[in-house]
């Protein structure tokens, strides 16, 4: 087995063996915590690397393409708790000296075996939209909640946030959404009446949330939910991405909060400067 820049016995002695898990998972055992993923990558990094040669043999090793990039880094850091046993834990590598405190590590617990790294992979907003094109998705489902909250619940297998509102609106996002058309959208949907069943005409969509799910750390199949605030058009372009892969469990669910009526403030303001 050949791997990345080993092309002589010199380029072996002066490199250490390490695994690449890209987008794995960190699992808790009573050890610690260990990494997995489907396809762990094995290279090797200089004796004296620092943190941009990591990043760089990193990248030249999954030979990541334009548009993609790196999001955070983990090492599986080995340590002997107060009754000597071997533990492990997780150590984000932002800098030089948390990759020389990795390499330490290495020679310290040299019989633990190759590093293991954890990474992240991220996706330029244009990469994104790579996708987003690729996958052909016309529409997407979601739920509207509007004029109402959200809460901390935990029901069933389903845990974190959820939003509270009373006969919450189906809509189709469509393809290439941006936030001014997604803010227009969410208008036609809302039923116009009397607020909290319904909006007036002269109010605005003054702020944008989603619920977005992810795996719960511990569990691949568990998942958690939390509150993401929706303020440009990348922020709409990552949720429809997003909406391809969770879709499978739920739509997605926006929650929008409204300016306050304009005629009904001038109405107020009317009667206090009467009662005055």
């Amino acid at each position: 087995m050949t791997f990345l820049g080993e092309t002589s016995s010199q380029t072996i002695v002066n490199s250490i063996f390490d695994f690449i898990l890209p987008n794995g998972s960190i699992v808790h055992n009573d050890n610690g915590v260990y990494f997995q993923t489907s396809t762990p990558v094995p290279f090797r990094v200089p004796n004296a690397c620092n943190f941009q040669t990591l990043k760089t043999t990193i990248h030249n090793t999954l030979q990541l393409i334009d548009g993609q990039y790196f999001d955070e880094i983990y090492y599986r850091q080995p340590f002997t708790d107060i009754g000597n046993h071997l533990c492990f834990q997780r150590m984000q590598l932002k800098n030089d000296d948390d990759v020389n405190t990795m390499l330490i590590c290495n020679h310290q617990f040299s019989s633990v075996g190759p590093i293991e790294l954890l990474c992240t992979i991220g996706r330029t907003p244009e990469g994104l939209l790579n996708i987003l094109e690729a996958t052909m998705t016309l529409t997407h489902d979601a739920l509207l909640y509007y004029n109402g909250k959200w809460n901390m619940r935990r029901q069933n297998e389903f845990v974190g946030y959820s939003f509270t509102r009373k006969n919450p609106k189906k809509f189709d996002i469509p393809f290439g959404c941006t936030m001014d058309k997604l803010k227009d959208l969410i208008k036609e949907v809302v039923p116009h009446g009397i607020p909290p069943y319904g909006i007036r005409e002269t109010q605005t969509v003054r702020r944008l949330f989603f619920r977005q799910p992810s795996h719960y750390e511990y569990s691949d199949k568990i998942i958690k939910f939390e509150i993401i605030e929706l303020k440009i058009n990348d922020d709409v372009l990552k949720v429809l991405v997003h909406s391809n892969y969770w879709k499978k469990f739920e739509p997605i669910e926006i929650l929008a909060a409204f300016s306050k009526h304009v005629i009904e403030m001038e109405d107020n303001m009317s009667m206090s400067l009467s009662q005055n």
